[in-house]
């Protein structure tokens, strides 16, 4: 009995001890914050738009910023970076920077793994001050640079926080009008559509339709769609299952009251009961522990990636656009705000993977990306903060002579390929149909020898990314 209250005893001791040095880098990083010594950076964007390379890269180039050739980050041209060392951020997994590193140095070389989890680093930087500054706050400083990652496929879970089952139901019966969704439920479609909502289910139906409604998700991901709720059931997360849900398709034909007093053990009170589950235990622990504490944002586009798969696919990001971006909080904040509140204070849309297409079309790909967030972000969003889009390329794996592109393929077969014209904004119906259908090739990284130990990263406009990010810290 002795034995197991003291073993009671000390897991009791080491718990106060990890909560309190968890309150202490709380609390350390809000004074960071107010002073300005601080910034969090949040990377977003849709599953396989390049959030892992492009963190992989930003770390590398402020690590080596001396050979990086960053002529626009003042910091880097200047020489005044001095040491920057990676740090691991409370409450997240470290962002395994040297991982990346080691595929990208790899024979062949491979792009960097996608997360697949919540992820965080700090890249504490120590810099000489502006002349100006040294005589009163002294020679050098530190500051500290905390970056996010998450995988992708949760970010489109977010806008489920502000609806009921019921809405999401009516809104995945809306998406089902699409012909490429309606062709790939298949049958499935009139199961879920006649299924009676007050009606009682085992769990053995309930799990034969659950996996059904997963394999659709997966091939809608497949075919090049981006709205594709929930998101989570696209992994196979061991650590965090989701539990068993689907949309019943046919409540629009039942009226609410009569919904909404349905017995407790009827498939649409279960359903109703563990989508707000999921939501609870999933989704919102997410948004708090990513996005609380965020000041800028990075977004990334992979508009090449939608544009390819033709108009249903990129009305489809639209659509995602505009709802995930209706989650953000944002505006500007002094220092008294820091301390009791966060919002985020700029946001960078980048246009990713300019390399695949010639440098002449690059300006155009930034615009139709400026089109697309005119298009899906609000106007008092685009009133209230900063928002700037960029064409940028964390890894150039293309080079580009005589209007073409020399590029490896994921195989290692070299060659070329001419490049398709980009639109500078969003196409009409015409547009579209004059478009020729391309599927972009998955291309290799570059080999480059010694990134280990230093090496430059072939990039685009990155020394942009980071002046947008960071130029008013140094």
């Amino acid at each position: 009995m002795l034995d197991n209250l003291t073993s009671k005893l000390n897991k009791l001791t080491t718990d106060v001890k990890q909560t309190t040095h968890s309150l202490i880098d709380d609390a350390s990083r809000v004074v960071d914050r107010a002073f300005d010594k601080h910034i969090c950076i949040g990377v977003t964007g849709f599953s396989g738009s390049g959030k892992s390379t492009f963190i992989t890269s930003l770390i590398h180039q402020l690590r080596y910023s001396n050979e990086a050739g960053l002529a626009s980050f003042l910091a880097a041209r200047d020489q005044r970076i001095l040491e920057v060392n990676l740090l691991s951020s409370q409450g997240f997994d470290l962002f395994d920077y040297q991982a990346g590193i080691t595929a990208l140095s790899s024979k062949p070389p491979q792009w960097p793994q996608p997360t697949q989890s919540l992820s965080s680093a700090i890249v504490q930087i120590v810099y000489k001050r502006n002349s100006a500054f040294k005589r009163v706050l002294g020679e050098t400083s530190t500051f500290n640079i905390e970056i996010r990652d998450y995988p992708g496929e949760w970010l489109l879970d977010l806008p489920l926080i502000g609806q009921n089952y019921l809405n999401w139901c009516f809104d995945q019966t809306d998406l089902t009008k699409q012909a490429v969704r309606k062709q790939l439920l298949g049958d499935l479609f009139q199961h879920l559509h006649a299924i009676n909502p007050f009606d009682v289910m085992d769990e053995s139906q309930i799990d034969q339709l659950y996996q059904r409604f997963k394999f659709f998700l997966k091939q809608s991901k497949e075919q090049g769609l981006t709205l594709i709720q929930p998101g989570r059931m696209l992994l196979e997360d061991k650590h965090h299952q989701a539990v068993p849900f689907f949309p019943l398709l046919g409540l629009h034909n039942y009226d609410k009251d009569a919904l909404a007093n349905a017995n407790d053990k009827s498939i649409y009170k279960v359903m109703s009961q563990r989508y707000q589950d999921y939501i609870d235990v999933l989704v919102k622990p997410f948004n708090k522990h990513f996005f609380d504490d965020i000041d800028r944002q990075v977004v990334l586009i992979d508009a090449l990636k939608v544009i390819s798969g033709g108009k249903d696919n990129f009305d489809d990001m639209m659509l995602a656009q505009s709802r995930v971006m209706d989650c953000y909080k944002y505006g500007s904040l002094n220092a008294l705000q820091k301390l009791f509140t966060t919002k985020i204070e700029r946001i960078l849309f980048i246009a990713s993977k300019p390399d695949r297409v010639l440098a002449s079309q690059h300006e155009n790909l930034r615009s139709l990306v400026n089109d697309i967030i005119i298009r899906t972000c609000s106007q008092k969003l685009r009133n209230s903060i900063r928002i700037d889009t960029e064409s940028a390329c964390s890894i150039r794996c293309t080079q580009e002579v005589n209007d073409l592109l020399r590029v490896t393929n994921a195989e290692g077969k070299r060659g070329v390929v001419d490049p398709i014209l980009i639109p500078d904004h969003i196409p009409t119906e015409a547009e579209w149909a004059a478009l020729p259908y391309w599927i972009p090739e998955v291309l290799q990284p570059p080999e480059i020898d010694g990134l280990v130990n230093g090496a430059r990263l072939p990039s685009i406009r990155m020394d942009k990314v980071l002046t947008f990010l960071l130029g008013d810290k140094f």
